[in-house]
């Protein structure tokens, strides 16, 4: 009989479709225990056919079953074995689809008994594994049948339920005999109760044609459905958290609306997810985005209530776009010793940006201050907050907060930017030097020969392999980091110039000039970026003046041929900035700074601001008694000051006077004992050391946090709310998109709250 078992040519499906059907017959059926007789069956039929043949068709029919047998292998009379070789035509990568092959194969053969087959078969494969064993197609897990394979049962795969919104596996119960689905509705009531309602619409639209690519296995694997054509349902926690991230990107690239409509986008989630559906436009604009929006201002409003004595700071001005839409900002500042948010971090600083408004080109002071008021209202005022001191570099907003009865300073960097640009324009000679280094740089930016010849020479002199820069003339700053690219590259330029025919030649009485210009800014340089920096405090502010006047009266003999510049300087800073060495707000804020107190003012001074600090004290009315207590520098604090060859602060312990010892006649002993401690170093944060301090000085520890949470400049918010694009500026598409507030809000704060929301 083994001779004539290839008589009728068969294919692949065929052949292993007849083979597996009957065998999943014979497990289906649990009570018939007989299972030899069937395999007689069969094989009686197979004979049947063979001696219906010819012996010419016999010999085709082995040629044909050779040229049908699977590539590198031998057609097995055994089920498992016709299984494993219809699994190896596919590859590893193409798993998934495999299975399902198998799958089909396994549920719909033809040929077969017209007995009927088990209903769980529609949602289980047998394992490749384990023939004993079946899989889910849902959650992949496998499932025993039991141990003996001529008495296998499906009575556990019916138990087995896969909640397809969540990929939670369900019981339907223990007996076979007594299965129900009640626990399945009160999951769906629990979990999923949108679902149930027989109107719900789905917000999620099928994925356009060609949107979805090919299925890896891993993400088959990770999703809970393993059947790419099934789609996720709207709750569903993958679906939910796809959305949301594309939400985040939408404001944090600010991205209009119809990019989800994009052709390339709609391609790769396809691909990542082919289970989940991209909502429309209308979904994010409508639902999303302003969702999202009033979460993030329900934590911000939260954050706010954490703040140290009630008082809360602010930056305010007027952001002009490229496209000359205004646009006015209110940025809050406050300290936060025990953050929800933040439990272990060392930084307590914090800071949001809470509302943004287009406001008309010919706005007036009380318009602006009528729109901060709506605003302190909403954010401040109605929750029990104090407002505090506004830092603005609008001087029109000044002015009309400052006849409101509210608190407002002009921003130190612009300020010192007034005075050094007012310097630049001084003096005739530093101007040429400019326009000539500008030519210069301009030249070699747009000639690609001269950029190659700059890279030969850096490398022949061992110089710096560093482009030359190009300055932005309304900006001093750009100026000064142009001139000392150039006489860091000084050597090479000069031959550039020369072998390139330049018509712009740098002599060597200008090439001094540059080296004293870039002398003289360089301070001012790091004032700008020292009182910028996040962690900047309105008590530096005094320091720095004395700093930089010292400064400038030493340029008068470490420099040669900007004398009408450095007049010009000190003429600038003794107009704008010697007001601010007895503003009481400042004043304060340096005594109250444990690396300054009153090193800086005389004892006239010194004891006349004792006593307004006092004062403040008392309408406070606090008071406590003084107990020992250590140092409040704490252990750790990373140094604030950036490294460099000469740091600015250091000229800090020639001016720094020692206060006497002696008890003086100062009655309140917080004040005495504060201020009889030894100055802290400059890399010390000041809001730590009132952090330990306050135990022993609870009263003079909150006045100390009024001030010191204010910052001296505005430079911080400007940074957060002007850096969508390369180059600080926003295209007009994307100022004229709709929500264009909203989704700056989200911008600055999504990451000041660490994408919690």
């Amino acid at each position: 009989m083994e001779n004539h078992q290839e008589t009728r040519p068969k294919g692949d499906g065929d052949f292993v479709s007849d083979k597996i059907n009957f065998k999943i017959e014979e497990e289906d059926d649990d009570r018939i225990p007989n299972h030899s007789l069937e395999r007689m069956d069969f094989r009686n039929e197979q004979e049947d056919r063979k001696g219906a043949d010819s012996g010419d068709e016999r010999a085709e029919g082995r040629e044909a079953s050779r040229g049908c047998r699977p590539p590198g292998g031998r057609v097995s009379p055994d089920p498992e074995d016709d299984y494993g070789a219809l699994l190896s035509q596919y590859s590893s990568t193409l798993y998934s689809v495999a299975m399902e092959a198998v799958t089909q194969s396994l549920l719909s053969g033809r040929g077969i008994s017209s007995r009927k087959k088990s209903p769980a078969w529609k949602h289980f494969f047998i394992s490749p594994r384990d023939s004993t064993k079946a899989i889910c197609t849902y959650c992949m897990k496998e499932f025993s049948r039991g141990k003996n394979e001529k008495d296998l049962s499906t009575s556990c795969l019916m138990r087995h339920v896969v909640c397809l919104h969540c990929g939670r596996t369900i019981s339907r119960g223990k007996k076979p005999t007594n299965l129900g689905t009640s626990c399945l509705l009160r999951h769906l009531q629990r979990f999923h109760g949108g679902v149930l309602k027989p109107d719900a619409p789905r917000t999620a639209p099928p994925s356009p044609p060609g949107a979805r690519g090919p299925p890896s296995s891993e993400s088959a694997g990770a999703s809970s459905c393993d059947d790419v054509n099934e789609k996720f349902y709207d709750s569903h926690p993958v679906a939910k958290k796809i959305t949301s991230l594309i939400a985040e990107m939408i404001a944090l690239d600010l991205q209009p609306y119809s990019f989800v409509d994009n052709v390339g986008f709609n391609r790769l989630l396809g691909y990542l997810k082919p289970q989940y559906s991209l909502p429309p436009p209308s979904y994010f604009s409508r639902t999303a985005i302003p969702g999202m929006y009033d979460n993030v201002k329900r934590i911000i409003m939260s954050h706010l209530q954490e703040a140290e004595s009630g008082v809360v700071h602010f930056t305010s001005g007027i952001w002009v776009s490229s496209q000359t839409r205004e646009y006015l900002t209110l940025t809050a500042h406050w300290v936060t010793f025990e953050s929800s948010a933040r439990p272990h971090c060392e930084d307590h600083h914090c800071s949001a940006l809470l509302d943004v408004s287009l406001v008309d080109c010919d706005y007036s002071g009380s318009s602006v201050q009528k729109q901060l008021e709506c605003w302190w209202e909403a954010w401040v005022t109605s929750t029990g907050l104090q407002v505090g001191i506004t830092v603005t570099d609008n001087p029109g907003i000044g002015k009309a907060l400052n006849e409101g009865a509210r608190s407002s300073v002009q921003c130190f960097s612009h300020t010192v930017n007034l005075i050094v640009s007012e310097a630049i324009k001084s003096q005739r000679m530093v101007q040429n030097l400019l326009s000539t280094a500008r030519k210069i740089c301009e030249r070699v930016h747009r000639s690609p020969r001269a950029k190659a010849k700059l890279a030969e020479l850096q490398k022949e002199y061992e110089l710096p392999p560093h482009h030359l820069l190009q300055d932005v003339p309304s900006k001093w700053n750009t100026s000064f980091h142009m001139l000392e690219r150039l006489i860091e590259q000084k050597r090479a330029v000069n031959e550039l110039s020369v072998e390139c025919n330049f018509r712009e030649l740098i002599s060597c009485d200008q090439w001094e000039v540059m080296q004293s210009v870039c002398h003289a800014l360089k301070p001012f340089d790091a004032a700008r970026q020292e009182m910028s920096a996040h962690v900047s405090t309105l008590s530096q502010v005094i320091p720095m003046i004395h700093i930089l006047n010292r400064r400038v009266e030493m340029l008068f003999e470490e420099t040669m041929g900007i004398d009408t510049m450095l007049k010009s300087l000190r003429e600038a800073m003794v107009s704008r900035l010697s007001a601010t060495l007895h503003d009481p707000r400042y004043v304060l804020a340096t005594l109250l700074d444990p690396r300054y107190k009153a090193s800086l003012f005389s004892e006239e001074e010194a004891a006349q601001y004792k006593q307004d600090l006092i004062r403040e004290l008392e309408t406070l009315n606090s008071t406590s008694e003084p107990t020992p207590v250590p140092n409040g520098c704490a252990p750790g604090s990373p140094p604030r000051d950036c490294a460099g060859e000469e740091s600015l602060w250091s000229l800090m312990a020639k001016m720094k006077k020692t206060e006497p010892r002696g008890r003086t006649k100062v009655p309140e002993d917080m004040v005495l004992a504060y201020l009889e401690e030894e100055v802290l170093e400059h890399g010390c944060d000041p809001l730590a050391y009132w952090n330990l301090k306050r135990a022993a000085w609870p009263g003079l520890s909150a006045l100390a946090v009024r001030f010191l949470g204010c910052p001296p400049s505005i430079v911080p918010s400007e940074r957060l709310f002007s850096t969508p694009t390369e180059n600080g500026s926003f295209g007009q598409s994307r100022l004229m998109m709709e929500h264009f507030e909203k989704l700056i809000f989200l911008k600055v704060n999504l990451p000041l709250i660490c994408f919690q929301y």
